[in-house]
């Protein structure tokens, strides 16, 4: 009885001076600094130092720990690698090794700055940083490019980049002259619907490795500046030059310089200038051809169909709105093994195709409405240009 009785005691049973003792030892076991299981104590192996604290309570010490300066530059670059660009350049604030790892070229080898607007030397700060494949379509950049005196504390520099897409982007021919100047190693390239010059081709045929280009819809491409590109490409192997308003010497250049390695070309739109003796010039050059597109090209006659059967590899054959190709001469690229696809869209009625899709059995008809020679992206992918990640 008198042990419970004395398990029941409640606050006003017990006396003063013993409450007093056990409140003032529960005190201490509180605020003992062993309770707290998160405070570092100080270790003459750790890499922090123990601090006087401010503004926290005067008197009491608190350790700091700079658990990055255990890790390797090789380690911290790995987690660099998963940041945003942005966040990388709020990384580099932080202190002189972070500011050096955040230039590390590994960090920058991707970037997708497509549609987007560029102030005077921003896209000449991002090439330096070592980009190999930038992706730049519908971007407005202004000129200049690079700094004013760039050129003369950096007359050797040439940049890394390799794949490079300008497509339908508001940029000067000074400007791709400015930029092209530092491009000695690319091997893809898009400059679709833009305004180019002579000056911009002699400094773009210094990329003698330059492997697709596509020229799609541009403008200011002159006979000179077509020589001067397709002599010095001679690894080419996909080319898009249409709807550049060649004249008839420019496709003869074209025709007698282009590589013989040429795989897929796009020569769509020259109305006036492209002809059959042309096209068996390039028959006669470029026998390894499977992929042709020669739409809206009103000079060829049904002489060109028997000049394109001797292309053994042919897969892909556009004539769309040839009208001067007549039904029947369609019907003889029945003979053809390799023939897969064929679109000719706006020359025939529904009766005369149907007749060509009962002759041609095997070959799809019309499939494909517009090209993908050379173009960097197709469909709705905007992640990546010519198969590669633009992202990381």
């Amino acid at each position: 009885m008198e042990l419970g009785r004395e398990l029941m005691l409640s606050d006003d049973d017990i006396p003063i001076d013993i409450a007093r003792n056990m409140k003032c030892t529960a005190y201490q076991m509180i605020s003992n600094e062993n309770f707290y299981l998160y405070r570092k104590r100080q270790d003459s192996s750790s890499c922090g130092e123990l601090v006087q604290s401010k503004g926290i309570v005067p008197g009491v010490k608190v350790f700091f720990s700079d658990y990055f300066s255990k890790l390797s530059d090789e380690i911290i670059l790995q987690i660099f690698k998963w940041l945003p660009k942005k966040t990388l350049m709020k990384c580099s604030l932080v202190n002189r090794r972070f500011l050096r790892l955040t230039q590390d070229d590994t960090l920058w080898a991707r970037m997708d700055l497509a549609g987007r607007s560029f102030r005077t030397e921003a896209i000449g700060r991002i090439i330096t940083r070592g980009v190999i494949v930038l992706r730049l379509a519908q971007t407005k950049i202004v000129d200049p490019i690079f700094e004013p005196d760039f050129f003369i504390w950096n007359d050797m520099f040439e940049s890394k980049l390799q794949y490079l897409d300008l497509s339908m982007s508001n940029i000067t021919a000074l400007g791709l002259q400015q930029l092209f100047k530092t491009c000695r190693h690319l091997i893809k390239l898009s400059l679709e619907h833009l305004t180019i010059s002579d000056r911009v081709c002699e400094e773009l045929a210094h990329n003698t490795q330059l492997e697709v280009l596509n020229l799609a819809l541009c403008s200011g491409l002159t006979s000179r500046g077509v020589r001067m590109l397709l002599s010095s490409f001679s690894n080419l192997q996909s080319l898009n030059i249409s709807w550049t308003n060649l004249e008839t010497e420019s496709v003869a250049i074209l025709v007698e310089t282009i590589s013989p390695s040429i795989i897929r070309l796009n020569i769509a739109g020259c109305r006036k200038s492209l002809k059959d003796n042309h096209v068996r010039t390039l028959v006669d050059r470029c026998s390894s051809i499977r992929e042709l597109d020669a739409s809206d090209c009103n000079l060829l006659t049904v002489h060109v169909i028997k000049s394109i059967r001797e292309l053994s590899e042919l897969e892909y054959l556009s004539l769309s709105r040839c009208y001067n190709i007549s039904i029947y001469a369609f019907m003889d690229l029945q003979y053809s093994r390799t023939l897969k696809y064929l679109d000719i869209f706006g020359m025939l009625t529904d009766a005369q195709l149907a007749v060509i899709v009962n002759t041609l059995r095997d070959v799809g008809i019309n499939k494909f409405i517009n090209s993908a020679v050379a173009r960097p992206t197709v469909g709705t992918r905007r992640t990546s240009i010519w198969g590669l990640r633009t992202r990381d």
